[in-house]
C-alpha cells in the first residue's frame, strides 16, 4: 500500500466543540415558531454526527410538519450568524497540531453539518491555509460515506484516513474504504477501536 498521504477530519466532537453556540441556534428556533421547550448543549453533543435531516426528524418531533420548514430556516439562519460572532471552542492543541500536520499530509474535513458549517469554522480560525478541501450533507445531501469517498476522488488521495468520534464515523469510514482513528476525547463512544488517540497532539505522534 502506498504511503498514508493525507487525513481527513470530522468537524464537532473532533477538531471543535461549538454545542454551547448551536444550542443557543436551536432555542431560538424553537422559541419562534411558539414553543415554550429548551433543549441543553449535552443534547447537541449527543446527536452530534447525525445527518441534519435526521437530527430534525428525531429530535424535534413536536414540531409539527407544516412549522418545520419554518424552523429549519430560523436555525440555518442564526447557526451561521451565532457561529460567526461566538465559534466554538477548540480541542486542545488542534490548531498546532493541524499546522504541523500540513508539512507532512494534505487536510481535509467531511460532516454531516449544514451548508456553510465548515466555512465558518474555518473563517472563525482564519484556518484557510490548512485544509485544501471539504465537503458536508448540507452542500450536496450524501451521506458520510459517499462525501469521504467524493473527497478521496476529487483530491486524487491514495491512502487517506479518517478522524472521528462517533460510531456513524466508523461506519461511514469503513463503507468509504478509509482507514479510521477514533478520537476518545470527543462526543462520541466505540467499542475496542482498531486505532484511537487519546489527545489530538497524538496524531504527531503515531504511525499513520
Amino acid at each position: 500500500m502506498s504511503e498514508r498521504d493525507s487525513i481527513i477530519f470530522d468537524l464537532d466532537g473532533t477538531l471543535w466543540n461549538a454545542s454551547e453556540t448551536v444550542v443557543k441556534a436551536f432555542n431560538d428556533g424553537i422559541q419562534k415558531i411558539g414553543f415554550d421547550i429548551n433543549i441543553t448543549s449535552k443534547t447537541v453533543r449527543d446527536f452530534s454526527g447525525m445527518k441534519m435531516d435526521d437530527i430534525f426528524s428525531q429530535h424535534f418531533s413536536f414540531i409539527p410538519k407544516d412549522k418545520l420548514q419554518e424552523f429549519e430556516k430560523i436555525y440555518a439562519k442564526k447557526e451561521s450568524e451565532y457561529l460567526k460572532k461566538y465559534g466554538g471552542k477548540l480541542f486542545p492543541n488542534v490548531k498546532e497540531t493541524l499546522e504541523r500536520l500540513t508539512e507532512n499530509y494534505r487536510l481535509f474535513i467531511v460532516s454531516n453539518c449544514m451548508k456553510g458549517y465548515i466555512e465558518n469554522f474555518i473563517e472563525f480560525f482564519s484556518f484557510e491555509d490548512l485544509f485544501e478541501d471539504f465537503e458536508c450533507f448540507g452542500n450536496d445531501g450524501l451521506s458520510k460515506d459517499k462525501n469521504i469517498s467524493l473527497i478521496v476522488e476529487r483530491n486524487n488521495l491514495q491512502n487517506p484516513v479518517y478522524v472521528g468520534d462517533t460510531i456513524w464515523d466508523k461506519e461511514s469510514s469503513e463503507k468509504a474504504g478509509v482507514d479510521f482513528i477514533y478520537a476518545t476525547y470527543g462526543f462520541g463512544k466505540i467499542e475496542n477501536p482498531k486505532v484511537q488517540i487519546q489527545n489530538f497532539e497524538d496524531l504527531l505522534s503515531m504511525k499513520l
